[in-house]
């Protein structure tokens, strides 16, 4: 800002697009950069009544199509948003299923048609005109968005984009 003279600025994470402090919102326009996407690694159809991943914390009211995704708490996904969050597959929130398993998690798919293996999930970021930020999962936690993105771990392949 040219009103502004000062000799440094301590960006931090407005670097990611995410606001360090609420009322920033109001002042300044960021665009979060950071995404995490996995691929499904298996699709399933279960039966009413299954119980899903460990301690079946998510029983099946239904006959429904579940997605396995290749990444879990091991890779920074808090496994305390067990059965809290929803993902983007084909600009479409499904809810994620049973607990966070150190490598995988598991999605309620029976809504998106024709889905396949390989297909990509958006955990954090933009798919169409659905978005998921860090910032939604510290909310969940009751934590702050810094505690989110420094938890990703090296398992997970960085792309720089631009």
């Amino acid at each position: 800002h040219s009103a502004l003279h000062y000799n440094w600025v301590r960006v931090g994470l407005a670097l990611y697009g995410l606001y360090p402090a609420e009322h920033l919102q109001n002042v300044i326009h960021l665009k979060p950069v950071m995404q995490v996407k996995a691929r499904i690694t298996q699709i399933k159809t279960i039966p009413p009544g299954t119980g899903i991943s460990y301690g079946h914390q998510f029983i099946s009211n239904r006959q429904m199509r579940l997605a396995v995704v290749g990444i879990g708490y091991a890779d920074g996904v808090p496994r305390n948003l067990s059965n809290r969050i929803n993902v983007i597959i084909r600009g479409q929130q499904v809810p994620q299923i049973g607990a966070i398993t150190m490598d995988q998690l598991m999605l309620d798919v029976s809504d998106i048609p024709n889905i396949q293996v390989g297909e990509i999930v958006t955990l954090i970021g933009q798919d169409g005109e659905e978005q998921i930020s860090a910032d939604d999962w510290a909310m969940s936690l009751g934590t702050i968005s810094w505690e989110i993105i420094c938890g990703f771990k090296h398992r997970l392949p960085r792309v720089v984009v631009g």
